[in-house]
């Protein structure tokens, strides 16, 4: 039995996959001991030429998928899985070297931890990608868990935790299935932060991303969160509401448009999507 199933949906990339596969044969922990999960979702991309070239390196099983939607390939992948560890990369980040063995040796370390979530970071320009990651471990619950995760630092060795399939990438709800799984993951099972774990990732520069994605982001988050509501939650989703309510009239004062559309983009796409979730769907 492998120690770790690596749980990769994949849609639309070819060279990005490559570049991640790459960075698997790397790992100083044992290639015997890696499973590799292509969800592959692509209708025009073949993936064969991939598949083929790392055959020989890794232990790939390669699944195409009829049904398009990130939440649904994981759950898939999640079925599947021969590991008692899954982790869930996406197919344009890149594993360090050790990413896989700090994360092995974090469990064996911490054997009352059910789920860890690493950081994302650049270690050439020693810099953190996507917020200022604490430089400590950090027990994760409902009321702190949105500052300290990144789903693609996700490793779990639970297998009843589940994504909302009509959330995130390609479903109705464009975001918000990796939201989901750490608000059930941490209402069930103990779940920490740790600045051990590394995963590479490109920059994610806000300022230059559409309106219309902006807002289907916001949308999905706005409807995972009235899905998943409690008090904590309807907490955190006004919170976000306020904050983008701020931010908008900053921007309104000194008359910077490109950020007032956006910002108007992110707090209707959060409200629309709190208050017009659909449960039917």
């Amino acid at each position: 039995m492998p120690d770790i199933s690596l749980i990769i949906p994949t849609y639309g990339r070819f060279d990005d996959l490559d570049r991640f596969l790459d960075s698997i044969t790397k790992q100083t922990h044992s290639l015997n001991g890696i499973e590799v999960l292509i969800m592959d979702q692509n209708d025009v991309i073949d993936l064969s030429p991939i598949v083929l070239k790392y055959s020989t390196a890794l232990n790939i099983i390669h699944t195409k998928l009829d049904v398009k939607g990130s939440a649904n390939a994981k759950n898939v992948g999640i079925k599947s899985s021969k590991a008692n560890l899954i982790t869930f990369p996406d197919d344009d980040c890149v594993f360090y070297e050790d990413t896989i063995e700090s994360a092995i040796s974090f469990f064996k370390e911490n054997p009352s931890v059910d789920v860890v979530y690493g950081r994302v970071y650049n270690r050439s320009a020693k810099k953190n990608v996507m917020r200022e990651w604490p430089d400590k471990t950090v027990d994760l619950n409902i009321y702190n868990f949105h500052l300290n995760y990144s789903a693609i630092t996700c490793f779990s060795s639970v297998k009843d935790v589940y994504y909302e399939v009509n959330f995130g990438t390609g479903a109705y709800y464009p975001s918000g299935d990796e939201l989901g799984y750490i608000i059930d993951a941490v209402k069930k099972y103990k779940v920490v932060y740790t600045n051990t774990i590394d995963v590479w990732h490109a920059e994610l520069n806000v300022s230059v991303m559409p309106e219309k994605k902006i807002y289907n982001y916001a949308f999905g988050y706005g409807a995972i969160l009235k899905k998943k509501a409690s008090a904590a939650i309807s907490f955190l989703f006004f919170k976000s509401v306020i904050n983008q309510l701020l931010l908008l009239i900053k921007n309104s004062v000194v008359f910077n448009k490109s950020r007032i559309r956006k910002h108007y983009a992110a707090l209707k796409g959060r409200v629309d999507g709190f208050f017009g979730y659909n449960k039917e769907l």
